[in-house]
């Protein structure tokens, strides 16, 4: 993960540097070398010099150069000689040849793109006064080259570039690197050699003696490698997406490991995932004849900020508003009555619950109602402390006191006017069809700030669209409301739900400031209140660094790609399997970075932790005799790789177990819906994920009717 940076001791030491070109100093925007082919296939087709597919083109290309090799005495080609050989295959004239020749020589420099910390390095020698020499083991003229360089600020007056299939001689025998020293006057030990191949540039030139600084930054990692050989997606997308991922990457300007972790993780995962949901979303609306989108913070800030360089780079005419609001800003100024729809949010209960939480998300003091809470048993002495069911119960009842519901639905009429002033201020009841986009998970909060509006009147005549990341359950929507989810549909029998991790994707989703508790009216401007101006432990972890990569991705994606190649399907592959690798396999640095940064489950956030924490030897004792102490929230294979190691058993255990039980869960929910085939699949990884789930009753009544079925069947 960190980023490269020349060996101070090696530069004292050597005199002079030579630098491979391709995938060292130049790097294409191309996922592979050969993806260029193809797209190469799809020019000379639209150019009538060819008329077979692109891939036929791309394997036709490809063998030529083999043929071209096989004549060769030195084992190296020009590529004149490989057009000879095309051109026979094809009939071409010489003139033909010469055009797609052209095409190759031309499609490689527009889709070159300069590897910073490279080009850094080299631009700091020239500065220095010193020549550069490039080898490279190609088949392209020495002239297009050193115009490559050129064109990327890495080429000097002194410089020399040697290239194979002119001089005929290699580095992967090690004689270009000894032709270089003759030319050059040099000892081996003088000449210092930057390279990204394990081979040629790297173990050939250790054994003449000459100094190695390796550089490997711009091979594949195992994110960008996965998407490249998915060929389930198009070679053009999957390439340029891939491309757009390593270029992000490498421009990573971060000097910390920690900061580099982020850019690198959003580069290639969390870039790439809200990409696609965005420009769903930008579709969809355009689709729909929606010409305003509301971004809900806070997960909305970077979505927000997606959507406006997509709209700008791809011509999409639809306003993307920041919209200030949250559960606490939506819920409570909606409330009229305390009713079944208010207890389900005021009531839902996170791991810790008090009195004073619940007064708290309505704006009130459990001292100003202190007589009905002691009424139903509720001393001041419990307020602060995490209630028993017994006591939960009581306090349900007490909110069902006159005195307490008067009291709040006279204080929510007050916040309402208010935040009804701050949606009017953005443009709601100004005519224009609008919808609102944020995460998910269950539409709750839209239900809210539908009433609001229909309270105002302002609500509209079609109902308010959502569109959201992912649903986990669909609750009854407001009116005519359409809650439309993007990548995991509600109560959806799919291991999706698993890579749906609401706590990790949100802080993916993090803003550089707090949540928005309510809004108030300073002269004729309605402001939103936040609960911190500043998201000051996000930022401190990195929040930004985050954002500024995701930006950096969806500007070069934007360049490479157009709307109508991004389909839906795509993304949503490119999606599971990015967040299967990060959310079940994280490695150590990921796990450390991302296992660190504070999270809140609690609508307040009154308590924040850790969402991958790691746990000590003791913590691991505690485990064993408490099934709670570690939160339902927690991303345990975070904690696993960050872990005392004794502990990593027992968090591997618990990770099993919990894993067994949603299988169990979801094959039984799959039963019920007579999907016996998907039923089996998810029995079989119950069993597989934790063996103890044989011994659950509910796990053994399925399988002996998904038994009998069959049989029955047979």
């Amino acid at each position: 993960m960190k980023q490269p940076h020349l060996n101070l001791e090696l530069i004292r030491q050597a005199h002079f540097h030579s630098f491979d070109v391709f995938d060292t100093a130049l790097t294409r925007i191309w996922a592979k070398p050969t993806d260029l082919f193809w797209e190469l296939g799809n020019h000379l087709k639209h150019d009538g010099l060819i008329t077979i597919s692109p891939e036929v083109w791309s394997q036709l290309r490809i063998d030529a150069e083999g043929k071209a090799r096989q004549l060769s005495t030195t084992n190296e080609v020009t590529l004149q000689e490989i057009y000879d050989q095309l051109a026979e295959s094809l009939k071409w004239s010489e003139i033909d040849s010469k055009k797609a020749m052209h095409n190759e020589i031309q499609l490689e420099r527009a889709s070159l793109r300069p590897v910073p910390a490279i080009q850094l390095k080299i631009q700091a020698l020239h500065q220095e006064n010193q020549s550069i020499a490039y080898l490279s083991d190609m088949y392209l003229p020495s002239e297009a080259i050193r115009g490559f360089l050129k064109d990327h600020q890495i080429w000097a007056e002194g410089d020399v570039l040697h290239v194979s299939n002119e001089v005929g001689l290699h580095k992967v025998s090690g004689q270009l690197f000894q032709h270089h020293l003759t030319q050059s006057q040099l000892k081996a030990s003088q000449l210092c050699h930057t390279g990204d191949n394990l081979y040629s540039d790297i173990k050939v030139p250790k054994k003449l003696g000459i100094q190695v600084q390796p550089f490997v930054e711009t091979h594949l990692n195992r994110y960008e490698g996965l998407i490249a050989d998915n060929e389930q997606l198009p070679l053009r997308f999957r390439s340029l997406l891939v491309g757009a991922s390593r270029l992000c990457r490498l421009h990573c300007q971060e000097r910390d490991l920690h900061r580099q972790v982020i850019w690198n993780t959003a580069a290639n995962v969390i870039a790439p995932v809200f990409f696609g949901f965005v420009h769903w979303v930008l579709q969809e609306a355009q689709r729909q004849g929606i010409r305003r989108l509301y971004f809900m913070a806070r997960d909305g800030q970077i979505l927000g900020k997606i959507a406006q360089i997509i709209c700008r780079k791809w011509g999409y005419d639809i306003d993307c508003q920041y919209f200030y609001g949250s559960r606490q800003a939506f819920h409570f100024p909606s409330i009229q009555q305390i009713g079944e729809t208010e207890q389900e949010w005021l009531f839902d209960k996170p791991p810790f619950f008090s009195v004073r939480l619940a007064c708290d998300r309505v704006n009130i003091q459990p001292e100003q109602i202190a007589d009905a809470l002691t009424r139903h048993g509720l001393s001041a002495q419990m307020w602060d402390k995490n209630l028993t069911e017994q006591e939960f119960t009581a306090l349900k009842a007490a909110f069902q006191d006159r005195e307490i519901i008067d009291r709040i639905v006279d204080l929510a009429a007050i916040y309402r006017e208010k935040a009804i002033g701050y949606f009017q201020q953005s443009g709601i009841g100004d005519g224009t069809s609008f919808a609102i986009v944020d995460s998910g998970w269950t539409g709750r909060s839209q239900r809210s700030f539908s009433q609001i509006l229909a309270i105002a009147n302002l609500y509209p005549d079609g109902g308010v669209p959502g569109f959201y990341f992912g649903l986990e359950r669909r609750i009854t929507p407001f009116s005519t409301d359409r809650l439309i989810p993007y990548f995991l549909e509600p109560d959806a029998i799919t291991e999706r739900r698993s890579l749906s991790s609401s706590p990790i994707l949100e802080l993916f989703l993090a803003a550089d400031h707090g949540s928005t508790v309510r809004y108030e009216k300073d002269d004729r401007q309605y402001t939103p209140i936040l609960r911190s101006e500043k998201n000051e432990r996000g930022l401190q972890w990195g929040v930004l660094v985050q954002q500024q990569a995701i930006l950096d991705f969806t500007e070069r994606l934007t360049d490479h790609l157009q709307p109508e190649e991004c389909e839906e399907r795509y993304f949503h592959q490119v999606t599971e399997d990015l967040l299967r690798i990060f959310i079940h396999s994280p490695n150590k640095e990921e796990a450390q970075v991302f296992g660190s940064q504070p999270f809140s489950d609690q609508q307040l956030e009154s308590k924040f932790h850790d969402l991958g924490p790691a746990y000590t030897l003791l913590d691991g004792f505690r485990m064993i005799f408490d099934k709670h102490y570690v939160s339902d929230f927690v991303w345990l294979p975070a904690s696993i790789q960050r872990s005392a190691p004794l502990t990593k058993i027992v968090l591997r255990y618990i990770k099993g177990l919990r894993d067994s039980l949603n299988y169990a869960r979801w094959a039984r929910e799959a039963y019920l819906a007579g999907k016996d085939q998907l039923s089996w699949d998810l029995t079989k990884k119950a069993v597989l994920s934790c063996p103890a789930i044989l011994l659950s009753r509910s796990f053994i009544r399925t399988n002996l009717s998904l038994m009998a079925k069959s049989m029955i069947r047979f």
